[in-house]
């Protein structure tokens, strides 16, 4: 990963914006379809770092659903122009996992994993990765 702290970023509109003093513990591109359905796009790619390393600013609406463990995953989407900035689950509430897309220099952004590649959009390549899951990997 080639993300160092301070780790920035900000929403569309400007009007939330982050800041990570930890390096990120994980990057990934998300194949599964809520993560498809929630963004529009065939994956997502996202990074995860310690909750207690994140200062944000700004107003946040969340949205809630069940991820296939069972576990509560909340995403939290800027008031004024709806981009998702964060999720995270119940199941590994000591991270928050931030859309790659949201950082201020998003070509910093490496992934080392896929997963969910059972969910694989058929019309698109994977992008490469050293790990390659097709659900989510046991913690």
């Amino acid at each position: 990963m080639s993300l160092e702290p301070p780790i920035a970023g900000s929403c569309l509109c400007g009007q939330v914006s982050y800041s990570c003093s930890k390096a990120p513990v994980w990057s990934v591109n998300c194949h599964c379809r809520s993560c498809q359905k929630l963004s529009g796009a065939p994956f997502v790619s996202a990074f995860s770092v310690p909750a207690g390393s994140v200062e944000i600013s700004g107003a946040l609406v969340r949205f809630q659903r069940q991820s296939d463990a069972g576990h509560v995953v909340t995403t939290s989407h800027c008031a004024r122009c709806g981009s998702r900035v964060h999720a995270q689950s119940a199941g590994a509430a000591h991270l928050l996992n931030f859309f790659a897309t949201t950082l201020a220099n998003p070509d910093d952004f490496r992934p080392i994993s896929n997963v969910y590649l059972s969910e694989a959009a058929s019309w698109i390549e994977s992008p490469k990765a050293r790990f390659n899951f097709q659900r989510m990997p046991e913690a």
